[in-house]
């Protein structure tokens, strides 16, 4: 971010930044402090988190809200942005609901700083396909693509095979599916076949082996590979990890219900 935009954007208040996503019926808006807490949310976002009003939300984190499985990788993507000072800009993927399930979405974080240019948290905004017509349209032409993946993950996909879903030489695919999306169409792929991994490997007693071949990888190192990549640490250790911290968040919570 060069010094006059940067300028700019911190004459900004932050309430007039609220009101703004506010008045956009489908965009989810959200503002963390440096230590993932909330610090600010749109009536969307409360609405997504099932919350009446911002007082609920202000000081929690996300781990307040989901299974510390399903998130895990978005508070890698918040620190990343802090770290660097480099935006995600239009990311295509999938989020996590309260509820267990996740959804297509269209994120962008950014770096916030505060009035002596230090960052002191990031600033979100994400559109949701399935309340959004209109997130869908720069992305239309790639909507089979995606309905393709979907349905056929767990299976061998060849780009070629992509590519003909979508009426293009793969050379042209490729390119377009990278202007589109920001990344290749095999880390979209692999990111998106990991994502799945991670929930399977919370609810399921399966070997990893087993979990990475349900997701469509049939090399069990690159799939650790990649998945320690992606949430930094291996699939063994993650499913340890994160089923004791659940554990103990959900003996919390059931402790702070009988006093």
């Amino acid at each position: 971010m060069n010094t006059t935009s940067l300028n700019r954007y911190q004459q900004l208040d932050p309430n007039s930044i609220l009101a703004l996503f506010s008045a956009l019926g489908d965009v989810y808006f959200f503002m963390k402090d440096s230590e993932g807490r909330f610090i600010g949310a749109n009536d969307l976002q409360l609405e997504k988190l099932g919350l009446k009003s911002e007082d609920e939300l202000i000081g929690k984190t996300d781990f307040d809200f989901f299974p510390s499985y399903m998130i895990a990788h978005y508070a890698k993507d918040d620190a990343a942005v802090m770290d660097s000072g480099e935006p995600i800009l239009r990311r295509v993927e999938l989020v996590a609901d309260p509820d267990g399930s996740v959804s297509w979405h269209i994120t962008s974080k950014f770096p916030l700083y505060d009035t002596l240019g230090n960052c002191v948290g990031i600033i979100g905004c994400m559109r949701d396909f399935d309340r959004s017509d209109n997130a869908w349209q720069p992305y239309r032409r790639m909507n089979a693509v995606v309905d393709y993946i979907n349905l056929h993950y767990a299976e061998p996909i060849e780009m070629a095979q992509l590519a003909q879903v979508a009426s293009l030489s793969i050379s042209q695919f490729e390119r377009r599916f990278r202007i589109v999306f920001e990344q290749t169409p095999s880390r979209f792929l692999i990111r998106y076949r990991l994502t799945h991994a991670s929930q399977i490997l919370m609810r399921s007693d399966n070997t990893v082996s087993q979990i990475a071949q349900e997701v469509g990888f049939y090399d069990h190192s690159h799939f650790t590979r990649e998945f320690q990549k992606l949430f930094g640490m291996a699939p063994g250790s993650y499913r340890k990890v994160h089923r004791a911290s659940d554990k103990s968040s959900n003996l919390s919570v059931a402790a702070n219900t009988t006093d």
